[in-house]
């Protein structure tokens, strides 16, 4: 009998082991189920994003190059032609998305500037501008080639062959007062007019 007690006793303790087993690999199992989900979570969430700046970059892309073909009329004044520019909705692009910008001018020897609020009109001012993002100096020469450009095309080859290559007389100097990174996700990255006048337009 006290065998017969030891066996049945031994195959309870077994039993016991193999559920205490079988408990422990389905709590195992219901932890890693979760941290499963959210690695899929995740892996949407980052497919989504780059998507999403995929889609953003063939945006801004189809907006510089319809802004290219862009004719502009007859202006005699630069600020003209640049009010223009900022008011056509191919060459300002998404214009109205960017958070804000400031830039100030001087030419023909006077100082102007042009600057937006957060979710404002584009504006046009005289004199200094407080906290400009650049400051553009562009030689009399240069404003009146700039001034005979029928296409912004034209306009931008004018405006970069003179940032780029100074000849004599001949300028545009720009001088960025913060980070471009900074600059670009403001929104100057998506609007072909902005990307130009601080020199990163290609």
């Amino acid at each position: 009998m006290e065998k017969i007690r030891k066996f049945f006793g031994k195959e309870d303790e077994d039993k016991l082991d193999e559920t205490e087993e079988t408990e422990q690999e389905d709590v195992a199992e219901a932890e890693s189920a979760p941290a499963v989900e959210e690695e899929d979570s995740s892996e949407s969430a980052a497919e989504s994003d780059v998507q999403e700046h995929a889609e953003e970059a063939v945006t801004v892309v189809k907006q510089a190059s319809a802004a290219r073909g862009s004719t502009i009329p007859y202006h005699a004044e630069l600020t003209e032609r640049l009010r223009f520019m900022f008011h056509d909705p191919t060459i300002s692009g998404s214009i109205e998305g960017t958070d804000e910008f400031v830039l100030e001018f001087m030419a023909m020897g006077e100082r102007f500037n042009v600057k937006k609020q957060a979710l404002g009109d584009v504006v046009f001012g005289t004199g200094t501008a407080p906290n400009e993002d650049a400051f553009i100096r562009i030689s009399n020469d240069v404003v009146s080639e700039l001034l005979s450009a029928s296409t912004f095309d034209e306009f931008a080859n004018i405006y970069m062959k003179y940032h780029k290559n100074p000849d004599g007389g001949k300028f545009v100097k720009i001088e960025l007062r913060k980070d471009i990174g900074g600059l670009n996700r403001r929104g100057y990255a998506r609007v072909p007019l902005l990307k130009l006048l601080v020199g990163q337009i290609r």
